[in-house]
């Protein structure tokens, strides 16, 4: 590539070869051409590897980096490190992109310059959208004056997928050291998505569904490990430090954020069905981070009314109806869900 691409694409792949193939087609299919392509193939024990090479060989705009196993956070990075595109797009190597989904973000840039652009995704193959955004800011352009609205999108947790998001590589900590987390797998979104926000200026929220996020339970946060505590701890200290940056009135939000976050992981621990010792003990470890990161208080009673029930139960150590509550809360949604469709 002889001149600096418009986006960088970057995507660590590991072990999704049944998956990989309807991923590269999406670049592939894209209709905007002026891009490069960074696979970080990271020590894929299957055919991943050699299909990055495949597809390498005959297009250009490819580059493949392998390396022995370090996780995405770290194959994030090196990605990120080799990129030369003036924008970075991140894509899943189990997930795709829609085809006109560089167009879109040239035209937007185009006309505004964003440092960043933030769009929906979709569980459908067809991009078509799941429920209302995320987001509680309406689409558009949103400059220096009303920036710190999209800072509280980010603050309360929503909208903070990395692949959801366009930026400019000038804003990205790209010579921060990472590698005192290699191996943190959840909210490692979050943690580095958070740097990039603090340094841009301007956002535009385009309301459209360009990413096909696929549901996999295969994925890192299919089932629970009690290692992701440690991830998500790791993660939130960084955002309620941010948080506290940006003014009390962030870190009130990212205090509700937060304790969403606990909500989500107690969720992801009560369904994998583990015995009744892992349970009690790690809803205490998420109880004993919450009082430590002062997650706990008044605002409690802010959150939607399941989440007040969950987070005021955790904070009263009453484990049963956690446990209770969450179970049935899940019914809930799985009724919700199927009545949508």
């Amino acid at each position: 590539m002889t001149k600096t691409p418009r986006f960088s694409i970057l995507a660590p792949v590991y072990n999704t070869s049944a998956y990989l193939s309807e991923c590269l087609a999406s670049v592939e299919a894209q209709t905007y051409k002026d891009f490069e392509l960074v696979l970080v193939d990271d020590g894929s024990t299957d055919n991943s590897g050699k299909m990055c090479d495949e597809f390498a060989a005959t297009h250009a705009y490819t580059r493949v980096i392998h390396q022995e196993n370090k996780g995405l956070l770290i194959a994030r990075r090196v990605a990120l490190a080799a990129a030369k595109g003036d924008y970075i797009v991140t894509l899943d190597s189990d997930d795709a992109l829609r085809s006109d989904t560089l167009e879109l973000l040239a035209a937007e840039i185009d006309n505004h310059e964003p440092d960043i652009v933030t769009f929906d995704f979709s569980r459908a193959k067809d991009f078509t959208t799941f429920g209302p955004s995320r987001l509680s800011i309406k689409p558009g352009f949103y400059g220096p004056q009303q920036y710190d609205l999209f800072k509280m999108e980010i603050a309360g947790g929503r909208h903070n997928n990395l692949w959801s998001k366009c930026y400019k590589r000038s804003i990205a900590d790209v010579e921060a050291d990472y590698s005192g987390l290699q191996g943190l797998t959840h909210a490692e979104d979050l943690l580095q998505i958070l740097p990039i926000v603090n340094a841009g200026k301007t956002v535009t929220y385009l309301g459209e569904a360009l990413y096909y996020y696929r549901p996999n339970p295969a994925s890192a946060t299919g089932s629970y490990r009690s290692q992701q505590l440690n991830d998500l701890s790791a993660a939130l200290n960084t955002l309620l430090r941010y948080s506290a940056s940006w003014g009390d009135v962030f870190l009130g939000v990212a205090r509700k954020g937060a304790l969403l976050q606990i909500s989500y992981l107690l969720h992801m621990l009560v369904t994998s069905k583990p015995n009744e010792k892992t349970l009690c003990e790690q809803i205490g470890r998420m109880k004993a981070y919450a009082n430590k990161a002062n997650l706990f208080g008044p605002w409690i009673s802010e959150l939607r009314f399941d989440k007040r029930l969950e987070m005021q139960a955790l904070e009263q150590g009453q484990q049963k109806r956690v446990v209770r509550m969450v179970k049935l809360f899940e019914v809930l949604k799985r009724i919700r869900d199927a009545c949508s469709k």
